[in-house]
């Protein structure tokens, strides 16, 4: 059997995991569709989708998948291409509600994909809900020209918030358990900070080293 998932396709941040694992053998294969794909001008082509094909075309060579072997795939609307492509190479497949290993892997690499983006590992590990989009928003405008280009900037949700306004006032930390969002590492109490204010789906508030603000 062969099972089909995908981790990230709901996140700002970041392209899309797609793995494929064939259970029997604990064989696994997935890529990462880039993030270029998802701008204002390639979102609109859907040509993400194209690239979901591409990765499990290559996932099939190299896992030597034969045509005997049934396929489970995700119900996401991330395979809307893949399925025709299955039905028109003579493959048996359904879709199903994907749980177990194959998901734990691809979420597991989509994490440590981001984590190479960038985003802080203690952020990912204890925020609730991390790859909510209005808290990676948090950590986008915290260096925002070196990452918004890491972002799925073809998105409606982006396109309703990329205007919004952000302040930033001095202040000194007044917790012991905040990261800057900008170079990842703890602030310590008391010391000098910048707050960057904006407004989304509710006040959000970025603590940074002033140090960290000004570079």
């Amino acid at each position: 059997m062969i099972q089909i998932d995908d981790a990230g396709s709901g996140s700002f941040v970041g392209g899309t995991c797609i793995g494929v694992y064939r259970p029997e053998t604990n064989e696994y294969f997935f890529e990462i569709i880039p993030v270029e794909l998802y701008n204002k001008e390639n979102f609109k082509k859907k040509l993400y989708l194209d690239a979901v094909v591409d990765i499990v075309e290559e996932a099939f060579k190299a896992l030597n998948v034969h045509k005997s072997e049934t396929v489970e795939i995700c119900r996401g609307y991330m395979f809307e291409k893949l399925r025709h492509w299955l039905d028109a190479n003579g493959y048996c497949w359904y879709r199903t509600h994907i749980s177990g290993r194959i998901q734990e892997i691809v979420e597991q690499n989509f994490m440590l994909y981001t984590m190479r983006l960038g985003v802080p590992e203690a952020y990912l590990k204890y925020t609730k809900y991390p790859f909510h989009f209005h808290k990676l928003l948090r950590w986008v405008f915290a260096d925002y020209n070196n990452r918004i280009s890491l972002c799925k900037t073809g998105w409606q949700s982006w396109a309703k918030y990329e205007g919004i306004q952000r302040e930033v006032h001095d202040d000194v930390m007044k917790y012991s358990h905040i990261f800057c969002l900008k170079c990842g590492k703890h602030i310590r109490k008391g010391s000098r900070i910048k707050i960057l204010r904006f407004v989304s789906n509710k006040e959000h508030f970025v603590y940074l080293h002033s140090k960290c603000h000004e570079c």
